[in-house]
């Protein structure tokens, strides 16, 4: 436990420049949850939230103090949050997979074929800002060897050129694949323990369907008070804006 809480400290104090009244608010929230004192942990992450500071292990470490509480939405929202800012999360992506488990509706969809399985493990390693840099390097990496191969006259190198191009065109592939997720509807979990869904904003509408907290779904619009949302299976209907937690 000693172990986890100075690495969770150096992470979040790196990645940051914190200002000294969150990290303390952080050290905070990390010895109430060493204490079990999960609402306390709740309450001082979600204090630096407030304050427009993030990082993956800060969200990683609200989304245990949430699965604590038994929070399903809370958790489910945290450890998506911390995957959305670093995708190769593994421990959140494991915790999120327990957290989910307690989410009431269970949406089946069909099987992937395993090519697309192989390729979606790929591209969720990083995030669009980690491809885009990846996508430079490599092009400064094909540039400086170009450069060398004219001044040395080595032409042998063109075979490393090929493969770098090759890689650069994978690359710029996946990023935008990545960038067009990165632009589409916002993404949202319920967050009220059961939600009524009405297919016009207001409740004397027809009911739609009732969902319960912790599903993910996908936002579509909103209208004052209310969000048009849709389901993995297409199901579309209105909630309360209070009733769910963007993404």
């Amino acid at each position: 436990m000693l172990k986890k809480y100075i690495i969770s400290l150096i992470i979040f104090t790196i990645g940051f420049s914190i200002h000294p009244e969150l990290l303390k608010q952080y050290q905070n929230g990390l010895n109430a949850y060493s204490n079990s004192n999960y609402q306390l942990a709740v309450q001082e992450m979600e204090e630096i939230l407030k304050h427009n500071w993030e990082s993956p292990q800060l969200y990683y470490n609200l989304g245990n103090a949430y699965f604590r509480q038994k929070n399903v939405a809370g958790s489910v929202w945290a450890y998506e949050k911390c995957l959305s800012l670093n995708p190769s999360h593994s421990d959140a992506e494991y915790n999120l997979s327990l957290a989910n488990l307690n989410v009431v509706d269970k949406i089946d969809l069909p099987e992937p074929p395993i090519y697309l399985k192989w390729y979606n493990t790929f591209r969720n390693y990083f995030n669009f800002q980690g491809w885009l840099n990846v996508f430079f390097i490599s092009l400064l990496t094909l540039s400086i060897l170009i450069a060398f191969r004219k001044i040395l006259n080595q032409n042998w190198l063109r075979n490393f050129e090929t493969l770098l191009i090759i890689e650069l065109i994978l690359l710029f592939f996946v990023s935008t694949h990545s960038y067009i997720d990165l632009k589409s509807n916002p993404k949202g979990i319920i967050y009220d323990q059961i939600v009524i869904a009405y297919s016009e904003p207001n409740e004397y509408s027809s009911k739609i369907v009732e969902v319960h907290e912790g599903l993910k779904v996908e936002i579509l619009n909103n209208q004052e008070e209310w969000i048009n949302f849709e389901l993995l299976d297409g199901t579309v209907g209105w909630i309360l804006k209070n009733q769910i937690r963007e993404l």
